[in-house]
């Protein structure tokens, strides 16, 4: 009954999602006068000539005075491309800049708004609807228009195939279906939500197109338009030869099939499916009766997810009962609750009947074991996090392992790089209380006793090429309470520490190079107790732009840069942390744990004989009993007075003459 509700939920919820036009980039009114553009290009000149001299004060100057002056975005850049400087020289000039202490800040600000104004000039609707109009005049006005379109991408798809479906003029009609094409991967989302809703014969030129184009993400469209009985037969046989360029066979193949494995490829944030990645937001593509064509932007943090749900609810609505498009779902719906910007409300999927927590608990445990496994393989510690917390509810010793037959998510859970997750994951264990060992039985009660003995402790390693950077990264991880175990020119050197330690919950890269930035962080990644554990990159501030857009769309991996406070490093770290782990594990935390752990333990110990063994906590109890006071100290004691051995018994005994 629930899955049918969401399925008939989505589906509404699918049709619904309408926004009133294809949002245009306006070209924001610069009303500036002559004189004052003029007085523009002199400064531009006088910036990348200063900047290329290392005139800290004057380039500086003439670079305010820019970003003062010239309001626009767009202003700015069409002052860059009508000045004399070229592309090339400001370049050079602004690669120098972020090299010259004094003028990297304000020459990221320049670089930023140029490049902002030129990406909103390119997607302004106007100027494609005016591009499209010369696609028949000069051959320098077709050269200029197809420049255009093309640098607009998929904000052209919509003017484009009115175009080529309603537009009056044949060879405009035929350059619009060409520029589709040529625009190729950004054409395939817009096209494939127009296809079911196009008349026959638009429908098979369209079809063709997906097939020329290439992307997979266009097969379930094209399979179901292949299968629809209801369409003319040179439609569906249009559809299936587009498909099978696409290496998909129409007899086997089924849709929801591939609405599933898409969507799998959405959760996993593939790149070929985002337009456009460095965007601050991507298009939600919808279709309505009236417009055609419609976007809802999201933020792109959250685009993989919210799509994975969509493709996830269209394999539902084929078949209700699909373990694996489900598990999907609800993962999607779980990241993307955790990965969405505050004060962002979602247009597709906020209006929910109940929140991601409840969808992830009320399918039971066989679902939330299926989401873990997924959470686990991405290497999503707050959504391991989140499964295991819908499963905290819904496991018992009946159903404690799932039907997969080559693995156990709860067992994995147990050798997961962060300790919280392994304590999570041993109390559930623990509470279901089978009545049998299994595999892997040996590690819950240790576990419980690590999180007694540890307490509040966070453990760091620290990677940098000179010693003078190693204890500078180090004071300052000290100074956050972090205790670091090894530091070293590379992963390797810090195998022994990390070895030794309960677990890692930081990794400070300071690195001068993106080649050996990526070799320290494969080396980390290879060691199963850092494999997922955050890494923060401390690199020069011309360095910055580059690897925040080599690490963009890694929750997992900070950038900071070199010479920062120690509160805006703190700031950044916590930031890192919050995202690539749920936040840090507070003295608070590691009480709750201690208690919770000590709960189960006693229950281990009174349930004799088990699954588990409760002589396995006697070392880690032990310490604690000498390290621990209160209330603490006492179930300690509780505990230790049902080990049935002599260390324990002469260590309480210890203990008590001590007092």
């Amino acid at each position: 009954m629930q899955t049918f509700a969401l399925v008939r939920f989505v589906a509404v919820a699918l049709v619904a999602m309408v926004a009133l036009a294809v949002p245009a980039m306006p070209v924001s009114a610069q009303s500036a006068d002559s004189s004052t553009m003029t007085d523009a290009e002199g400064h531009l000149d006088d910036f990348v000539h200063y900047a290329l001299t290392a005139n800290v004060d004057l380039a500086e100057a003439n670079a305010k005075w820019l970003l003062d002056n010239i309001k626009s975005d767009e202003a700015l850049a069409q002052l860059m491309d009508a000045s004399a400087v070229t592309p090339k020289r400001f370049a050079r000039a602004i690669r120098w800049a972020q090299e010259t202490a004094g003028l990297q800040e304000i020459s990221g600000q320049l670089l930023n708004r140029i490049e902002a104004g030129r990406l909103a000039l390119s997607r302004d609707q106007d100027r494609v609807l005016a591009s499209i109009a010369m696609l028949d005049g000069t051959r320098r006005e077709q050269m200029l228009a197809r420049g255009r379109i093309l640098a607009a991408g998929e904000y052209a798809v919509p003017a484009l195939l009115r175009e080529m479906t309603n537009g009056e003029n044949e060879e405009r009609r035929w350059a619009a279906s060409q520029l589709l094409r040529e625009i190729g991967r950004e054409s395939v989302g817009p096209l494939t939500v127009a296809l079911p809703n196009l008349a026959p014969e638009h429908q098979r030129r369209v079809a063709q197109i997906l097939g020329a184009i290439g992307y997979n993400h266009a097969g379930p469209a094209l399979l179901e338009l292949s299968m629809d009985e209801s369409s003319p037969s040179f439609v569906r046989e249009s559809a299936g030869k587009a498909y099978e360029q696409l290496g998909g066979n129409p007899e086997l193949d089924r849709p929801g099939t591939l609405h599933v494995i898409l969507g799998r490829q959405y959760f996993n944030n593939a790149e070929h499916l985002v337009a456009s990645p460095l965007d601050e937001y991507n298009n939600v593509w919808g279709w309505d009766d009236f417009a055609g064509l419609t976007t809802t932007p999201v933020p792109t943090v959250i685009y993989g997810p919210v799509m994975s749900m969509k493709s996830s609810a269209a394999a539902l609505q084929y078949d209700p009962s699909d373990r694996a498009a489900l598990a999907q779902f609800v993962a999607a719906n779980l990241r993307r609750s955790n990965l969405q910007p505050e004060g962002w409300d979602d247009p597709i999927f906020g209006d929910l009947d109940y929140s991601p927590q409840f969808y992830a608990t009320v399918y039971g445990s066989s679902t939330g074991q299926d989401v873990l496994a997924l959470a686990i393989d991405s290497r999503d510690t707050p959504l391991v996090r989140d499964s295991l917390n819908a499963l905290e509810r819904t496991t018992g010793a009946g159903n404690l392992f799932n039907e997969y037959l080559d693995r156990q998510p709860l067992l994995d859970a147990m050798q997961y790089p962060d300790r919280r997750v392994q304590y999570d994951t041993a109390l559930i264990l623990a509470k279901a209380a089978p009545d049998t060992p299994f595999a892997g039985a040996y590690r819950v009660v240790p576990t419980l006793a690590s999180a007694v003995r540890t307490g509040g402790d966070e453990y760091a390693v620290v990677i940098a090429e000179t010693k003078e950077d190693e204890r500078a990264a180090a004071d300052r991880l000290e100074a956050m309470g972090f205790n670091v175990v090894a530091t070293g020119a590379n992963g390797d050197e810090l195998v022994d520490g990390i070895s030794r330690a309960p677990g890692i919950d930081l990794a400070v890269v300071r690195t001068t190079s993106m080649h050996t930035d990526s070799e320290d962080i494969d080396e980390l990644r290879r060691n199963p107790k850092t494999s997922a554990t955050p890494v923060m990159l401390i690199v020069q501030a011309g360095d910055m732009p580059a690897y925040k857009n080599a690490y963009r769309n890694d929750a997992v991996v900070g950038v900071s840069r070199a010479g920062i406070t120690q509160e805006a490093f703190a700031a950044a770290v916590e930031s890192l942390m919050k995202t690539g782990a749920g936040g840090r594990l507070t003295k608070l935390d590691s009480e709750i744990y201690a208690m919770e752990s000590l709960g189960a333990l006693r229950e281990i110990a009174l349930a004799r004989p088990g699954a588990y063994a409760i002589g396995d906590a006697e070392s880690a109890l032990i310490d604690s009993l000498q390290s621990r006071t209160g209330g603490t100290r006492l179930l300690v004691a509780e505990i230790l007075a049902m080990i049935e051995s002599e260390r324990s018994q002469q260590a309480l005994l210890d203990a008590a003459l001590a007092e």
